[in-house]
């Protein structure tokens, strides 16, 4: 009985438990077919992201009671980018879009798609005395 006992624990170690352990291996994708397809396809998501183009983005900086800078050049398809930094209240009224009233701190994005016009801002707090333009090409 010792001999058929010992038969049996040779052969589970040796046969079953290498078998058992590659299929636990190629499931959890550590086999060496599963592991070259996951780097190609890394490598792939990789290149596409590197050659995506980001839109541009200009800031305009919001000062105690003034935009700096009060106008701005930009192609058709830019983002513009409020910053407040100063210690007053400031809103952006733009192109039918309010950013809400900031002190202190705050950012407010308006893209711009189309180029062949000149966009008016204002702040909703101080008006016409604070305004600026953004012309867009």
């Amino acid at each position: 009985m010792l001999q058929r006992l010992r038969f049996w624990s040779v052969t589970v170690l040796s046969v079953v438990l290498p078998a058992v352990l590659a299929g636990v291996l190629v499931a959890c994708g550590g086999g060496s077919s599963g592991s070259s397809s996951s780097s190609g396809g890394d490598a792939g998501a990789t290149a596409a992201r590197a050659t995506a183009t980001p839109a541009p983005v200009e800031t305009i900086t919001i000062e105690d009671n003034s935009f700096t800078p009060a106008k701005l050049t930009v192609k058709a398809g830019t983002t513009v980018r409020w910053v407040w930094t100063g210690n007053n209240a400031h809103s952006v009224l733009v192109a039918g879009h309010n950013s809400g009233e900031h002190t202190g701190s705050g950012t407010f994005e308006q893209t711009f798609p189309s180029g062949g016009a000149t966009v008016q801002y204002q702040c909703g707090v101080h008006g016409a005395a604070m305004a600026g333009t953004i012309s867009v090409e």
